[in-house]
């Protein structure tokens, strides 16, 4: 159903906002986070303090938003067939599809049509939506 796409949407988008703040806040966790949280303070931290203030979060979190845009826009223009501006069931379902298929093809090395044991355990390790990053829990 949209609606549950929408939820689930806004809801991952939420957490990756959270997370960059998170990323960008003093003290926050960097283990794993392949130095993200320097990168963040590095691009945004215009007063160069070593830390982000109100002015610098804001700036961050509007292209964060901007970002995102972006990023529907093209999925709208690449999956939104009947061009009403909404990714419908039929839509989803062709944009999971690709989404599977493209994780499958990295996924099998040798090309053989089946991912073995060992393609499996050769992967790098999948953060939040199988998108590349950090592991859960560390």
């Amino acid at each position: 159903m949209f609606t549950k796409a929408r939820l689930a949407l806004v809801a991952v988008l939420g957490l990756g906002l959270a997370g960059g703040i998170a990323a960008a806040a003093p003290g926050a966790d960097t283990q794993g986070r392949g130095g993200r949280r320097a990168e963040v303070i590095a691009k945004f931290d215009t007063n160069k303090d070593g830390k982000l203030d109100d002015t610098e979060k804001a700036a961050m979190k509007k292209q964060f938003q901007a970002k995102r845009a972006e990023m529907k826009a093209k999925r709208l223009a690449k999956y939104d067939a009947n061009k009403n501006g909404k990714i419908d069931d039929a839509e989803k379902a062709t944009m999971q599809a690709e989404h599977k298929a493209e994780r499958f093809k990295k996924l099998d090395t040798n090309n053989d049509g089946s991912i073995s044991k060992a393609e499996f355990d050769a992967a790098k390790p999948q953060g939040r939506m199988g998108h590349g990053g950090h592991r859960h829990g560390k």
